[in-house]
């Protein structure tokens, strides 16, 4: 099955954080994020994926958990997830042309009437 230039647009749900309680003399530090990414094609279909990833060690730089923001935890997690980020978003898109153009059908018996589109 070829896929066309999709468009889809993609989210991000996150569900957990896992973090340090002490690390470094830093308080809540997150190294591990539950997430699930969402796409949809703007229309009635949808696909998404559960995940988790490790943030790696610590910088200088480390936010402090009560302080982070969603934009921050989006680029932290993408970063992260590196070229896997680029294959969800293919496994996604390619879900969504399934459901635009299904390989398998579910059909009724031919000689009776059907009140369902097939």
């Amino acid at each position: 099955m070829e896929i066309n230039k999709i468009m889809n647009t993609y989210t991000w749900d996150f569900l957990k954080f896992n973090a340090h309680s002490n690390l470094n003399g830093r308080e809540k530090v997150v190294f591990n994020v539950e997430f699930i990414l969402n796409a949809t094609d703007g229309e009635e279909h949808a696909a998404q994926v559960f995940g988790t990833v490790g943030l790696g060690e610590p910088t200088d730089e480390c936010v402090p958990f009560e302080q982070l923001t969603a934009e921050q935890v989006t680029t932290m997690v993408e970063t992260a997830l590196g070229d896997t980020l680029e294959d969800y978003k293919r496994m996604l898109d390619a879900q969504i042309q399934r459901q635009k153009e299904p390989v398998i059908l579910e059909l009724t018996k031919p000689w009776e009437e059907s009140t369902s589109p097939t």
